[in-house]
């Protein structure tokens, strides 16, 4: 997370100045090095982000994405470096039209608040108990076509696209 923005947000949250110089103190200057085998890298330098599995790290991040907005058409899961939409309705065009209005939404925020997203990551799945093979409208993610998947892989947890949990319980 931008370092800067967060600084920014915390202002807006109204956190108190002395806790805020604690803050930048703990995010600023922080190195890290990296492990191939066993070879370890030079130091190099953090510019975002936060510690990971760090509690207090989680609290940022939740107050870093406070300000995202919401919609009732589309459901938000924010967790750490982990972002979900989900939307429902009666028609899978209505679906899509929803799914592609909220990735436009994060394309924005992300953007402004720079926040690095790796679109290879990124996956689409519809969730429906119908078995029909309708081709789906494609959906677009930073300028790149997603394609729909049969599962994705959410927290830990396999989900298809219908909702079995076939592939996570083997």
């Amino acid at each position: 997370m931008w370092h800067n923005g967060l600084i920014y947000k915390l202002f807006q949250f109204k956190i108190p100045n002395y806790l805020i110089v604690i803050l930048i103190n703990y995010l600023r200057n922080r190195t890290f090095r990296d492990k191939l085998n066993h070879t370890l890298s030079d130091n190099g330098n953090l510019k975002a982000g936060t510690p990971q599995e760090s509690i207090l790290s989680l609290l940022l991040y939740t107050i870093y994405t406070s300000d995202f907005s919401k919609t009732n058409q589309i459901m938000n899961c924010f967790l750490a470096d982990d972002t979900a939409i989900l939307a429902q309705g009666s028609t899978i065009n209505y679906v899509i039209h929803t799914l592609q209005k909220g990735l436009n939404n994060i394309e924005n925020w992300y953007t402004l608040w720079r926040v690095a997203i790796n679109t290879d990551k990124t996956h689409a799945v519809m969730f429906r108990k119908d078995t029909s093979r309708k081709e789906l409208k494609t959906l677009s993610f930073f300028d790149e076509d997603l394609t729909w998947d049969k599962e994705v892989k959410y927290l830990g947890l396999i989900l298809d696209n219908k909702l079995t949990f076939r592939s996570h319980l083997k």
